[in-house]
């Protein structure tokens, strides 16, 4: 009977220990480490091997998936905030507006938006408003769309047809031909009694022969839209402003520097020319700086905006007119900074060359 009694305590103890076992199993299942670990064994394993997530841990899962998508809500509508601040739009009168460059039309105020089209140099369109991020926001074909600021502008922009076609038309202006741009202009070769010219603006209040300001605008554009920015000092002087500047140089050498009058004057005209003898009285020369510079000496050559017209002058017609190493021909100091129009036509050649111009114009048999 003892051995019975002692058989049954002991298998009821068995049973016990057995039930606290699969208690604490039940309970690992359940601790957060394990289900941690079910959650990565699920996302590592095939098809076949994928166990089910226990109930709790699949309210973790969602939870924590809740929490990202709320975090995600939240940098979404912090990026949305940036974004409107970033192209906010002022709005502004109606104004007509042209295009200088061809110029993609588009959804949003950005090169990342979808083009919907794109304006031709010179076409008008009416600018409604202005984005912060430069951009002009434009009423196109009765919708509203954007296009860069960089490429629009209040003046009227004729193209290069129109302005070639308006030119030849006048038969009694002084210059009527590409060769007609080859006029030199010196010390030695005045300009005529009866020149005349009609002139333009090319930046600010400086103005410049009609057809040569018209080249020197597209030169400035373009150079903007790489980056340079081209400062205009001086361009068309007339010729009674000219005899001024000179006189007054003259003065000031003789005044400070205690030069005889004929000391005073070869001192000054090597670098003004005399009334008449001058490029800018031609409106055919521009002095080109840098924007926040206006030091025009040799140190120009060692700008960006120097090495920007070394390769692209001659493509607006513009050559650098007073060479180093030239002085004792072109009868001026080397100025980096003097350009001068003589055509499209004849620029690149003229700059190839290695000439100045009045070498050029005797290599081709010029005579005035």
């Amino acid at each position: 009977m003892k051995r019975f009694l002692s058989a049954t305590v002991a298998a009821v103890m068995l049973l016990t220990l057995v039930a606290c076992s699969n208690e604490v199993r039940d309970e690992e299942v359940v601790s957060g480490d394990v289900t941690t670990e079910a959650i990565v064994t699920e996302a590592t394993t095939s098809e076949e091997e994928i166990t089910t997530v226990p109930e709790e841990a699949t309210d973790d899962v969602s939870d924590m998936n809740a929490s990202d998508d709320e975090e995600t809500a939240e940098d979404e509508s912090e990026n949305e905030s940036t974004i409107t601040v970033l192209f906010e739009v002022t709005e502004m009168e109606a104004t007509t507006m042209y295009a200088t460059d061809p110029l993609n039309v588009r959804e949003g105020p950005d090169a990342l938006y979808e083009a919907l089209g794109q304006l031709a140099v010179g076409d008008a369109v009416t600018v409604t408003g202005e984005t912060s991020n430069g951009w002009y926001q434009i009423d196109y074909n009765g919708t509203t769309a954007y296009v860069s600021g960089d490429y629009l502008r209040e003046e009227e922009v004729i193209t290069e047809d129109e302005y070639t076609e308006a030119v030849e038309s006048d038969d009694e202006y002084y210059f009527q031909t590409d060769e007609d741009y080859l006029i030199l202009v010196n010390k030695t070769h005045l300009l005529p009694d009866d020149y005349k010219i009609e002139t333009d603006y090319v930046q600010g209040s400086y103005e410049m022969e009609k057809t040569a300001a018209y080249y020197c605008k597209l030169m400035i554009e373009a150079a903007a839209a790489d980056g340079i920015n081209l400062k205009v000092l001086s361009a068309y002087r007339t010729v009674a402003y000219q005899q001024k500047l000179f006189d007054r140089n003259v003065q000031s050498r003789m005044d400070d520097d205690g030069m005889t009058y004929e000391e005073a004057y070869a001192d000054t005209a090597v670098n003004i020319a005399p009334a008449g003898g001058s490029e800018h009285n031609a409106g055919l020369a521009v002095d080109i700086i840098t924007e926040n510079d206006w030091d025009t000496y040799t140190a120009f050559e060692d700008t960006e905006e120097f090495a920007w017209l070394q390769e692209h002058a001659a493509e607006y017609g513009f050559i650098m007119r007073y060479a180093s190493g030239k002085e004792d021909i072109t009868g001026f100091i080397y100025e980096p900074w003097h350009y001068r129009y003589v055509g499209v036509k004849y620029a690149a050649d003229i700059q190839a060359s290695g000439l100045c111009l009045e070498e050029y114009l005797e290599s081709i048999g010029y005579t005035d």
